[in-house]
């Protein structure tokens, strides 16, 4: 089980224990219809509850929220409700992917590669949450936004922070796998390529600690100077997020 390092959170904001007005994230879990239901609840499980108190802690939002598990459509942030809504079928259907990857021959079994792409994921959606909640100004586009905050988040808030990133990114690997070809729907997608996530990912990854993740990047990435970017750009989104959630923060 991944643990939360509150003392190590070097770049976030410290918890907001004062507020009169922060609202606790809500967790709501919906019946589990068949097995794979009831395996992708369990998945559920083992995570939602620390990255319940890492929302509250450390992004408060002005707004009751509800993250609903087993619902019909997602994963996304649906702002007419103020809910995260996250399929057990889009558990499922990552742990397949992982299954049939025989990612397990990385040294993370499919099951933990899941959580840890679950755990990117309501970070992701909950980054939306915060940025429409408390009206924070984004520039760029914001799928790039919170795909930054989600990675920075885990960085930075895990004993293992770079691990459960990197099954994220590699999630996003699998998932260009499935493009043969691109059209104009691709290019005009909020989010960007599967695969420009991948590598954004991992830039961050590497860049929050480049001796330690030094063998994800590519000597060719290395002869383009690509490995000082990535240092420069984690400092940058690190500093850029920390300044945003300070100047947002719930008073």
């Amino acid at each position: 089980m991944k643990q939360i390092l509150l003392a190590a959170m070097l770049v976030l904001v410290p918890a907001c224990f004062s507020c009169e007005v922060a609202a606790l994230t809500q967790l709501q879990f919906l019946p589990a219809e068949n097995l794979e239901d009831k395996q992708a609840r369990v998945i559920v499980e083992s995570v939602s509850e620390q990255m319940q108190i890492l929302f509250d802690e450390q992004l408060p939002i002005k707004q009751k929220l509800t993250i609903q598990f087993g619902a019909e459509e997602g994963p996304l942030f649906d702002p007419g409700k103020v809910q995260i809504l996250i399929p057990y079928q889009f558990i499922t259907e990552v742990l397949k992917r992982f299954e049939g990857d025989n990612y397990q021959q990385t040294g993370v079994t499919a099951v933990e590669a899941t959580q840890d792409a679950l755990m990117h994921t309501l970070a992701h959606e909950y980054g939306h949450a915060f940025i429409y909640s408390n009206q924070v100004i984004v520039l760029g586009k914001e799928e790039d936004a919170v795909d930054s905050l989600a990675t920075l988040l885990l960085l930075n808030s895990f004993d293992e922070g770079d691990e459960i990133a990197l099954s994220a990114a590699d999630l996003f690997a699998l998932e260009d796998e499935d493009i043969d070809n691109f059209d104009d729907d691709h290019f005009w997608d909020e989010h960007s390529l599967d695969a420009q996530r991948y590598f954004a990912t991992l830039c961050l990854i590497y860049g929050s600690d480049p001796e330690k993740n030094r063998e994800i990047i590519s000597k060719a990435q290395l002869e383009m100077e690509r490995d000082s970017y990535c240092e420069e750009e984690y400092l940058r989104q690190a500093e850029n997020w920390d300044r945003l959630k300070e100047l947002y923060r719930i008073k």
